[in-house]
């Protein structure tokens, strides 16, 4: 099995058809619909990966740049959302860098990407945490919205961090750093279990491909955490 950063640098396509599957409810996209109007806005997209969350908002939205550290990922992105390429600009930008742009705009979201960022900070994780939203805040307009998205567990029956990382970060999210929260579902439908292993398993490891094989469910749980102010 690859590691994380491979599958980023290198297997769009199979990351693209694990994502394909998720929130089959769009339970996400009611929640985003909700806590933002897109309509005519513009918006920041960090870890925008194969844009899988940028398809939720791109009919309605007036412009949308959209980062994220792999070029790979970026270049599947584009072929997603071929229709849209005359209000999407793509740049290569890691989350650490987000202090080096110079841009405004009425929505800053990410979608599980500064976890990862978080994860490989752990040692300075609180100082991590500060920098991300801070960086953050200074590319909203006025009035505008930070939107924050996590998981809360993949294959599992109760949400919770799956990392003791994230944990602390999504104490700071709410504590330190006064978002509101939701948790909603994002379930993974797919064809039949043999598909739902083969996709999981990629991804998420044997454990997890075991796991599958041991249910025979075609529906694969999650949850999501949405943070905003």
């Amino acid at each position: 099995m690859p590691t994380m950063t491979e599958i980023y640098q290198k297997y769009a396509y199979e990351y693209d058809e694990l994502v394909s599957h998720e929130d089959y409810q769009r339970n996400l996209n009611s929640v985003l619909n909700k806590l933002f109007d897109f309509n005519d806005k513009k918006a920041i997209e960090f870890g925008t990966g194969t844009g899988r969350l940028t398809k939720i908002y791109i009919e309605t939205i007036k412009e949308s740049i959209c980062f994220d550290s792999s070029a790979h990922m970026l270049e599947k992105s584009k072929v997603n959302l071929k229709d849209y390429l005359h209000k999407i600009s793509f740049q290569i930008v890691d989350n650490e860098k987000i202090n080096t742009l110079s841009l405004k705009a009425d929505l800053v979201m990410e979608g599980w990407s500064f976890g990862h960022t978080i994860i490989d900070n752990k040692n300075k994780l609180k100082e991590t945490a500060g920098k991300l939203i801070e960086d953050c805040n200074k590319l909203l307009n006025p009035n505008g919205k930070i939107i924050i998205i996590e998981t809360f567990g993949t294959n599992v029956d109760i949400p919770n961090a799956p990392h003791d990382a994230l944990k602390e970060f999504y104490d700071l999210l709410e504590k330190e750093f006064h978002f509101k929260k939701e948790i909603v579902r994002t379930d993974y439908n797919f064809e039949n279990a043999l598909e739902a292993k083969r996709i999981m398993g990629f991804f998420f490891g044997e454990d997890m491909k075991e796991k599958i094989g041991k249910q025979d469910s075609s529906i694969i749980k999650e949850f999501t955490g949405i943070w905003y102010k």
